[in-house]
């Protein structure tokens, strides 16, 4: 990862930022003067952690660039897709270890806003700033949902002309023949986004065209035809529900909390112990004697065949 330090900064009323669409205009006005630093990144792994904690900043936020975050699963992998206005944040330390660590990666030089004590120390004066951070974070989070969404659909032809319109939402551009998205992705990419083969991606991508639907460019895509409507009536999903430990049959039954019922508890559980104590050394007698009867037994036997044995071998008297 190769990163470019300058002096350059980004005003904080930057509309790419997408921190202050909720302040108000006396807030905005003293704000005119405050700007954030700028990082270019060079295209190449985003090493999002290290590159945070050398310039002692929590996150960024991108200015201009795609910056695509990955993760495997077994043999699969996903992306997504991350551009002006989204942040950056790093991954919590208790990930899940079957999980594998996300991926970031460049494919173009990308300029990002760094989120610092610099950010920290506006958001004192101006609160309302952290709500402009928590929707660029709701954003990201819907825009995820969606994508999940869009995995589900049973035709990979409608996952692609869906996925496709979800990325012109945000980087899409209005033209009198169609949106166009500028954005060129390869079959492998338009793959990973939605779940399904690339050999299977080249044949929606071909479908798609045919019917009119979308149109390639060399910069990206014109899309002509809308996405895929929901279905009527959408199905009803009712939400998960906590089971609680006195409900679950695998759950240890409910101890009672009442001292003397504890204490009746232990003292019949130590008399059950003595007794099962004082049976075992009973029972452990008994062998112990068996073994010595028979022992006693076994040489009395072995005497015998000695002098059996020792009175054929006497020779016969002359």
């Amino acid at each position: 990862m190769s990163t470019t330090a300058n002096q350059e900064r980004v005003p904080i009323l930057d509309h790419r930022l997408e921190l202050t669409q909720h302040l108000e205009e006396e807030e905005r006005a003293a704000l005119r003067n405050v700007s954030l630093p700028v990082l270019t990144i060079e295209a190449g792994p985003l090493k999002l952690g290290a590159l945070l904690a050398s310039h002692q900043v929590f996150g960024a936020s991108v200015l201009d660039g795609i910056v695509m975050s990955s993760q495997r699963i077994g043999e699969q992998t996903g992306i997504q897709l991350l551009g002006p206005g989204d942040l950056l944040v790093p991954g919590s330390e208790m990930w899940p270890g079957w999980l594998s660590e996300v991926e970031l990666r460049a494919h173009a030089p990308v300029r990002l806003a760094v989120l610092g004590n610099e950010l920290l120390v506006v958001a004192q004066r101006s609160p309302r700033i952290l709500r402009g951070l928590y929707a660029c974070i709701g954003d990201q989070l819907q825009r995820l949902t969606a994508q999940l969404v869009i995995c589900q659909l049973p035709r990979v032809d409608e996952r692609v002309l869906a996925m496709l319109w979800l990325l012109a939402e945000s980087w899409g551009q209005v033209t009198s023949a169609g949106v166009r998205l500028p954005l060129a992705l390869t079959h492998e990419t338009v793959g990973a986004l939605v779940g399904a083969r690339r050999p299977t991606v080249t044949l929606a991508l071909r479908k798609l065209t045919r019917a009119g639907s979308i149109l390639h460019q060399d910069t990206g895509w014109l899309l002509l035809d809308p996405p895929p409507a929901p279905a009527e009536p959408s199905p009803k999903i009712l939400p998960p529900e906590p089971v609680g430990p006195s409900i679950s049959r695998w759950a240890p039954p409910k101890r009672p909390t009442d001292p003397s019922v504890a204490y009746a508890e232990i003292r019949d559980t130590v008399r059950r112990l003595r007794e099962q104590h004082a049976q075992d050394q009973e029972q452990t007698r008994e062998r112990l004697n068996r073994v010595r009867t028979t022992r006693v037994r076994m040489n009395a036997v072995r005497e015998r065949i000695s002098r059996d044995v020792l009175s054929r071998r006497v020779p016969p008297s002359s």
